[in-house]
């Protein structure tokens, strides 16, 4: 006796994926699950049978074509990735092409200038007696410049007895780290503190070391190689600023909302696919970016995020906001939600839309011509819904 329900095969890129489905399933149906299992959008699928497209169709499999252990092949529709993923990686890109450029340059001039001994094969070193020079102007300034300087490990020079306590801004990003060292509690007015573009794991990151530095107001960790923020992200209490952008950073701990002087929050560009309710609780909050995640759903706390202007939710999975984000924050004016399944006329229709519509119009009336729309005042949705293919 053959197995209820309705079996299909189908082949995207190199996964061959195995699903079944009820015996009444619609198209729509099956591609939402397709959706599930791949993170790609309803609306970006091609979805073919026996040389036919049959994705966006209305009724079910079997009015469509198909029957029950039929193979199809899922195809992206733009033929790569979204343009926001597309945007994003030639952001890295550019970023790391602009950073060898600069430790290129840097090995020159310091090779010019006698500084480091075969410049050829030791580009962008620091010679001992150049970080030396360089510990005596961080004592004099408080500012520790060590950027695109190719350091597989911070210097000993910064933790001295002299320095250490004085350093009020640290700047090591460009670099080779893999891991911070325990001394760096030991930057005890530390208030700035930049690791972008480095090798950090969440290991070597030493949250429990980092959460020691009370006096941070900003923390950038951009583009290294981050899966989790830490419950004693919540010690940080004088965060104003945090940047964890182009990391792989898949959920945020509860702790979070204890971070109630943080005022801009960066995540774009991570593996989020939810986010927990206790953010509502970050009440400084003004600037949110999730771009570029994977979330399905938004938690209503949100709402009570008064002082929100900025929340950017582009190239994620929404399908609704939650109307108490409309009526409760209501100092947004920019609310970005394109390269996702809502459309803009389902936005119009969420509750409190008219009084968000009427915000946004004030921020914007004295920049835009009203024939012509600029990219801050659209709909902050996508206009359709679903791309037709040519069959």
């Amino acid at each position: 006796m053959a197995e209820d329900g309705f079996p299909l095969t189908v082949k995207y890129g190199k996964e061959t994926l195995e699903l079944r489905l009820p015996a009444d399933a619609t198209v729509g149906q099956l591609q939402t699950a397709l959706e599930e299992r791949t993170g790609l959008f309803v609306r970006k699928q091609k979805l073919m049978a026996a040389g036919k497209v049959v994705s966006g169709r209305p009724g079910t499999l079997t009015a469509a074509g198909l029957r029950p252990g039929a193979k199809l092949m899922l195809l992206a529709g733009t033929g790569g990735p979204t343009a926001g993923q597309a945007a994003l990686e030639a952001s890295r890109q550019s970023r790391q092409e602009a950073l060898e450029r600069g430790r290129q340059q840097l090995a020159e001039r310091a090779a010019q200038k006698g500084l480091v001994a075969g410049a050829a094969g030791a580009a962008g070193a620091v010679t001992p007696t150049s970080m030396r020079q360089r510990a005596e102007a961080w004592q004099k300034t408080g500012i520790a410049a060590l950027r695109d300087l190719q350091l597989a490990e911070l210097p000993a020079e910064l933790f001295g007895a002299q320095v250490a306590a004085g350093i009020r801004v640290l700047d090591a990003g460009g670099n080779a780290l893999a891991a911070l060292p325990p001394a760096l509690r030991q930057l005890t007015g530390l208030q700035r503190l930049r690791l972008s573009l480095n090798r950090l794991t969440d290991e070597g990151a030493a949250w429990p070391v980092l959460a020691q530095l009370t006096q941070l107001v900003i923390l950038a960790a951009d583009d290294n190689q981050l899966t989790a923020l830490p419950p004693c992200v919540s010690a940080l209490g004088r965060l104003q600023k945090l940047s964890l952008n182009g990391n792989r950073i898949a959920s945020l701990p509860d702790s979070i909302g204890a971070l109630q002087q943080l005022r801009a929050l960066a995540l774009r560009g991570n593996r989020l696919d939810a986010l927990p309710p206790s953010l509502g609780a970050c009440s400084s909050l003004v600037e949110l970016d999730l771009r570029d995640n994977q979330l399905a759903a938004l938690p209503e706390q949100l709402g009570q995020l008064t002082h929100l202007k900025l929340l950017l939710l582009d190239n994620n999975r929404l399908k609704a906001v939650p109307p108490a984000i409309l009526t409760g924050c209501p100092a947004l004016a920019t609310l970005s939600l394109h390269g996702n399944p809502l459309t803009a006329e389902q936005l119009r229709e969420t509750e409190g839309y008219a009084a968000f519509d009427a915000r946004r119009r004030r921020k914007y009336d004295k920049q835009v011509d009203m024939r012509v729309l600029n990219t801050g005042f659209d709909e902050g949705a996508d206009i359709v819904e679903f791309e037709h293919w040519n069959q």
